[in-house]
């Protein structure tokens, strides 16, 4: 990290309003199930019998976990919310080259997912796509990058790779689309078969992603998710940014018009597909919310706009309004409310070390 971004009080900010809204506004929830992948994550290629969860089809905090040999829960969360404050960090980072527009991203649905759903990969996805978009965006077409961004990622979550793979190439202007589809295409294979290979080696023989659409009901509930609360739904991948949305459709060329509302419509096809229907739009949403504020930064008449007003419309009907997610029912609240409280963990461990100390 440059000596510049670190006396750059734009990258300050963001680190400091996204911490406030994942520990105060949103809070910090652990997985319902998390003490599951704590357990399947120790055993990891050591059972004979096959292992059925679908989510070791993103295997990597499990893995981490199975590398560093952790055998305390409680070690396992600390670790998990230590991988999401490193990546939030490298997320404010990487968002500046968005300049005085960078806040406004905070203020869309992804910190809600990866505030709500810690022990899901999803804070990795939302990194790397931020890091692909970033290179589109710049116009850094660079072979070797593309390859390797698109190979963790589709390791990571291959159904969000493959739907973003699509979504950024319609993003992508006609001159850069060669450029850009062939070593993603590359990069992308290459993971997905890297899972399949690692999917073998600790014997998974549960159903896939892909099965598990075709499951009882699952398309049924899903589009009906989404059918009886589309406005909310909507709402939960965009927040704020909805509004500069709103306002490029009317002062953005039709080209670009056309490509916002084409990502939009693929990626609501996408979340139509599954169960965790905020979550996911949210996640597949960011390139699209980066492109929004990219082009807004350009547009001639924003620049007309004082910015700090247009940030302050953003934030305050962010905040206004509230989070509204779509799992299952509508929640105002994190739906992950079973697992260890987080913030009972920190006084917790905080205790026992210094306890000696403070006796």
């Amino acid at each position: 990290m440059s000596m510049n971004i670190l006396r750059n009080k734009i990258f300050w900010l963001n680190l400091l309003v996204s911490e406030i809204l994942i520990h105060i506004v949103y809070k910090i929830t652990y997985l319902n199930n998390i003490n599951d992948h704590f357990e399947i994550s120790k055993s990891l290629f050591s059972s004979d019998s096959g292992i059925t969860q679908f989510y070791l089809e993103s295997p990597t905090f499990m893995l981490i976990n199975k590398l560093l040999g952790i055998n305390s829960l409680d070690v396992f969360l600390i670790l998990l919310y230590l991988i999401l404050q490193l990546t939030l960090v490298l997320i404010c980072y990487n968002i500046m080259f968005l300049d005085q527009y960078s806040t406004i991203f905070l203020f869309s649905g992804w910190l809600v997912t990866v505030s709500w759903f810690v022990g899901y990969v999803d804070i990795i996805s939302v990194l790397l796509l931020i890091l692909l978009t970033k290179l589109l965006l710049e116009n850094n077409f660079n072979f070797y990058k593309l390859i390797s961004l698109f190979f963790i990622l589709s390791f990571n979550h291959y159904a969000i790779g493959l739907f973003s793979l699509i979504t950024l190439s319609i993003l992508a202007r006609k001159n850069q689309l060669k450029s850009f589809l062939i070593p993603s295409s590359v990069g992308f294979i290459s993971g997905y078969i890297a899972l399949i290979f690692y999917l073998r080696l600790i014997n998974f023989s549960g159903r896939s992603r892909l099965r598990f659409i075709f499951n009882d009901n699952v398309l049924n509930d899903s589009v009906n998710f989404i059918s009886n609360n589309f406005l909310e739904f909507l709402w939960s991948g965009f927040l704020g940014t909805t509004f500069l949305l709103i306002y490029l459709s009317f002062f953005e060329n039709l080209e670009n018009t056309i490509k916002y509302y084409l990502v939009l419509s693929i990626s609501i096809l996408a979340t139509s597909l599954g169960l965790d229907t905020s979550r996911i739009f949210s996640i597949l949403l960011v390139p699209l919310v980066l492109k929004i504020i990219f082009d807004f930064s350009s547009n001639r008449k924003a620049k007309e706009i004082n910015n700090k007003l247009v940030i302050f419309i953003v934030v305050a009907s962010s905040l206004f309004f509230q989070e509204r997610f779509i799992y299952g029912v509508v929640n105002l609240t994190s739906p992950n409310t079973e697992s260890k409280n987080f913030y009972e963990l920190i006084p917790q461990i905080v205790n026992s070390v210094f306890s000696n100390i403070w006796n």
